[in-house]
Formats: C-alpha cells, sequence, structure tokens
C-alpha cells in the first residue's frame, strides 16, 4: 500500500506539470502583432492592443479611429448618462440587453456575445460604448474588452486605476460611471458604479446571477472582493489628482485601516 501512495504522490505532479506549462505557455510566441500584449483568461490567450490598433484573433491591425466624444468624456454629466443606459437594462439577460437598438450602428449586446459567455464585461464595454466614452485596443474595431483583467490592465495603462492596495484608496471618491472589479475565486467581476451615500456603493452589474441587476454593498472601503475603481467620470483633473498620491512599493503593507467583516451584497 505504501508503494502504491509513493507512486501516486510522484505521477501526479508528473501528470499535472504538462498542463501547468501549456497554460503558462499559452501566450509564447503571441506577439500580437508588436502592438499589443497577450493576456490569459481561463489559459486562453487574447489581445489588448495599443491605442489606435483593434484586436483580431491574436493580433493587433490598425483600426479606424472611433471619434470619441470629448464633450461627454469632459462633462459632469457624463456619468449620469452611463448610469441612465446601464440602468435602464436592469433586470434583462443578455440576449434582451439593448434590442432597441436592433439595426443601429451600436446594436444589441448580443451581437457581440457568444451563448453561454460570462457576460458582465461585454456589459460594460458595451454601455461605455453607447454612452459615447469607449475603451480602445479591443475588439470590434477596438472598444469590446471581453474581461475585467484587460480592464484593469486598460485603466492602469491610462493612469486611471485605483488599486485597494494604493495609498490613495482611502482619500479616493468613486463617481457615477466609473468602473468597479471585483476579486472572485476564479474569473473577477466587473460593474459600473451608480452613486456613492456614505459608507454605501451603489452599482449596476451585468450577468448577476444572469441579469443585469442593480446592487449595494455596505462599507464597501473595507470590502476586501473590491480590486479597485477605473476613473471614467472627469478623467483628466481626477488623473492628475491620482499622481499626487503616495505610491506604496510593491509588498509593502498598504496604510492601516479599521477592520471589518467583509459585506455582502444585496439586490436592489
Amino acid at each position: 500500500m505504501r508503494a502504491l501512495v509513493l507512486t501516486v504522490s510522484l505521477l501526479v505532479p508528473a501528470l499535472l506539470a504538462p498542463a501547468a506549462a501549456t497554460a503558462q505557455d499559452a501566450c509564447a510566441g503571441v506577439s500580437c502583432a508588436g502592438h499589443g500584449e497577450c493576456m490569459l483568461e481561463d489559459g486562453e490567450p487574447f489581445c489588448l492592443c495599443d491605442d489606435g490598433y483593434a484586436a483580431e484573433a491574436l493580433a493587433c491591425t490598425r483600426a479606424a479611429p472611433i471619434p470619441p466624444d470629448l464633450g461627454a468624456m469632459r462633462s459632469t454629466s457624463i456619468g449620469a448618462r452611463i448610469v441612465q443606459i446601464a440602468s435602464h437594462e436592469g433586470g434583462r439577460s443578455a440576449g434582451m440587453v439593448g434590442h432597441e437598438r436592433e439595426g443601429e450602428a451600436i446594436g444589441p449586446l448580443r451581437e457581440v456575445i457568444k451563448p453561454g459567455e460570462l457576460w458582465c464585461s461585454d456589459f460594460v464595454s458595451w454601455v461605455y460604448r453607447v454612452a459615447g466614452v469607449p475603451f480602445t485596443g479591443g475588439y470590434q474595431g477596438g472598444w469590446h474588452l471581453t474581461n475585467n483583467y484587460a480592464m484593469r490592465r486598460w485603466f492602469e495603462r491610462q493612469g486611471r486605476w485605483v488599486s485597494h492596495e494604493a495609498g490613495a484608496w482611502d482619500g479616493f471618491q468613486p463617481r457615477p460611471g466609473d468602473y468597479l472589479r471585483f476579486h472572485t475565486s476564479r474569473h473577477g467581476h466587473s460593474a459600473i458604479v451608480r452613486y456613492v451615500a456614505g459608507e454605501t456603493l451603489y452599482t449596476v452589474e451585468g450577468n448577476s446571477r444572469g441579469l443585469v441587476r442593480l446592487r449595494r454593498y455596505w462599507h464597501y472601503k473595507q470590502n476586501r472582493r473590491i480590486d479597485g475603481f477605473g476613473i471614467v467620470t472627469n478623467p483628466e483633473a481626477r488623473a492628475a489628482w491620482l499622481r499626487r498620491q503616495p505610491v506604496i512599493s510593491e509588498g509593502a503593507a498598504p496604510p492601516a485601516r479599521a477592520e471589518r467583516a467583509a459585506p455582502r451584497a444585496r439586490p436592489r
């Protein structure tokens, strides 16, 4: 029996090693045509492209620019516009999101996702595109970032990412329309900020138990599931504020905060 246990204990790591190596090497040789970076989701490679390029399979090609709505980007009302578009879809499944837009240049969400896909990030990309503040470097000509890892990286590139571990965390105030990423046990999760009232954060989220739902999180600054926020509303002034905040070196302890039990979200 001991010999059998020893044999199994030696075989299991050997069997798992090729699978681990395959996942680690999935981006090996993927250059994204020299105009982006390869990232992984569920072990599958995809490209996040530089500004001015769009992802097609595992390459980044020159993209026809999506004219940004500069007035919308600088307007203090863009947050309300984003929230209105997103909240209008409340209670809908992926197949029904934006169904009124059938035949328009920016059509329903179902036109850009596959059946059965996790679609929280697709929903965020779609809302921002409809609102006139699209992402860049993704699919569908650039505006479509398909997962929350790419979204966090996009905001980091733009200098508009506020990490839970950053020195700016305690002083940062999310605004309507900002992006929000959650840690989960596997994939992560994307959401849009509706508003903050005191210590309570209100969001709108796609693929929340299969639907677009309005949710709230009490004592959100202490919620360890929240990975961070991406600045969307009034980005120039708020990114300038962010650059003035203290930087915490990697591995350093974040500023001390009062410990609370992680709050649970409640639909609303």
